[in-house]
């Protein structure tokens, strides 16, 4: 318990300093449009209005919704409706590490865990992803230790989260079963039977969606719908490159280099023979794991357009982290007096330092950059402020400046501030202003250009790679 102390405190001081951050990115829709919808009908429906309804189940808005009932609609209780989450990933990568590697080495997973920057930069946002991220590891010990009531509590957890959670919660049976020493249909109808309770609420909910609604996950007028298009073959080639870039991206590429530079030393010493296969031994049981999440959750992803997100990988990345962690703990001595070799410590530091680098990678302003899963997007609500103070100052109307996701709409689902009023989408042609940050994928690259060629700038701030500017169209005499 003492160890996990300085975690629990480092999550709280994490969480007090964002206390203040508005919303950002997907947490505009999944989090605070769907709360407030929740929040100012008095949970008088279960399903979202279409127009912002994703087809997942929204038990996590509704929770929002009901800690701000319970404490006040403000950015603090939202952030620190995230905190009880936090704990838990705290606690169950503690027991995670513990089954890798013995109490003594545990701190080190968390470490490493917390490291990663899809982690860090989700663990700061009001994200369902932090939920999800909690639930996945408490399923995940509760298989390990045989803990039946947990694993019914995460697997209904997962459910209710996403559609996602559903896939990982079968991805968490597939391994139970794979650890079975009888892969037979007895032994997987029995592993079921705990991951039915969660099922049939996943079941339940997408029936009565499909019944209500006539869809699930998606339809053809839905915002969401080009994401969910099929790709070609040219498409699911460059998915599958995108999908390479990803596995390496925000310092991952150093977890690479130390999971295969210590079985390499390992193998060439001969401190470490290859076990043969064993569903009982946690080597295989760690590889095993890696691949039912890489199955349950990549091939959806590289068949449609647009669900190649660092955090719809998440999952993917703990387990990496779990494998690597567990090569490098082998290569430490057992016994307390012992000193351990030199490069299990370098492997070790070089994924941290690596990963935590990863947060400072900010790609040139033409390249998209998944700015919720990295800290390198906290400048962005500083700097977002002191613009929107300049346009207030200048007396701009809100509806005079276009810009892109995450910062259209009414400011109230950012800010939670009663303000009605919000910046309107983008359209070169019509509008009289253009808020344009680095942190918008939804500028091309031509529309970067013309602006960058021809639109005056009247406000520009950068922080720490993150930039904002506000232009003037040269066309237009827009009267404020």
């Amino acid at each position: 318990m003492l160890r996990q102390i300085p975690f629990y405190l480092a999550v709280l001081a994490g969480t007090f300093l964002v206390r203040n951050h508005p919303f950002f990115w997907d947490t505009v829709q999944l989090a605070s449009k769907h709360a407030h919808f929740y929040y100012d009908t008095n949970f008088q429906s279960l399903l979202l209005p279409e127009v912002i309804d994703s087809g997942h189940p929204p038990a996590f808005g509704m929770y929002l919704a009901a800690m701000w009932k319970l404490f006040g609609k403000t950015l603090t209780v939202s952030h620190f409706a995230m905190f009880p989450f936090l704990l838990g990933l705290v606690f169950f990568l503690f027991k995670t590490g513990e089954k890798i590697a013995g109490k003594r080495q545990a701190p080190w997973l968390v470490l490493l865990c917390f490291s990663d920057p899809v982690l860090a930069g989700q663990s700061v946002l009001v994200s369902p992803d932090v939920p999800l991220a909690c639930f996945f590891l408490m399923g995940l010990w509760a298989v390990w230790e045989q803990k039946k009531g947990w694993l019914v509590l995460a697997v209904i957890g997962l459910g209710l989260i996403s559609m996602r959670g559903m896939m990982i919660g079968v991805a968490l049976y597939l391994f139970s079963w794979l650890m079975s020493e009888k892969l037979d249909f007895k032994n997987a109808i029995q592993k079921v039977l705990p991951f039915l309770p969660g099922g049939i609420v996943s079941a339940g909910f997408l029936f009565y969606h499909w019944q209500q609604t006539g869809w699930i996950g998606y339809h053809e007028n839905s915002v969401w719908a080009p994401s969910f298009e099929r790709v070609d073959l040219q498409g699911f080639i460059k998915n599958v490159a995108v999908l390479g870039w990803r596995m390496l991206d925000f310092g991952r590429v150093f977890v690479w280099v130390a999971l295969a530079g210590v079985a390499f030393i390992l193998l060439k010493n001969k401190r470490w023979k290859l076990p043969r296969f064993n569903c009982h031994h946690i080597g295989w049981q760690l590889v095993m794991l890696f691949f039912v999440l890489f199955i349950a959750l990549v091939p959806s992803q590289l068949l449609h357009k647009g669900l190649l997100a660092h955090r719809y990988l998440l999952p993917v990345f703990l387990s990496l982290n779990f494998l690597t962690f567990y090569l490098l703990s082998i290569s430490f001595p057992k016994e307390q007096h012992e000193s351990p070799a030199a490069f299990p410590k370098f492997f070790y530091l070089l994924a941290v330092a690596g990963l935590l680098t990863g947060n400072l990678w900010v790609y040139p302003k033409k390249i998209s950059q998944g700015w919720d899963s990295t800290l390198a997007h906290l400048p962005w609500y500083s700097l977002q402020q002191q613009a929107q103070d300049f346009i207030q100052n200048a007396a701009i109307p809100y509806n005079k400046v276009g810009t892109a996701f995450p910062n259209i709409g009414p400011r109230e689902n950012v800010e939670l501030n009663g303000v009605g009023e919000g910046f309107i989408p983008k359209d070169l042609a019509a509008n009289c202003y253009i808020l344009y940050s680095n942190i918008m994928n939804d500028f091309a690259d031509e529309e970067i250009d013309e602006l960058e060629r021809r639109w005056p700038e009247v406000f520009r701030q950068e922080r720490r790679g993150v930039s904002i500017i506000l232009y003037k169209n040269p066309d237009k005499e827009c009267e404020n």
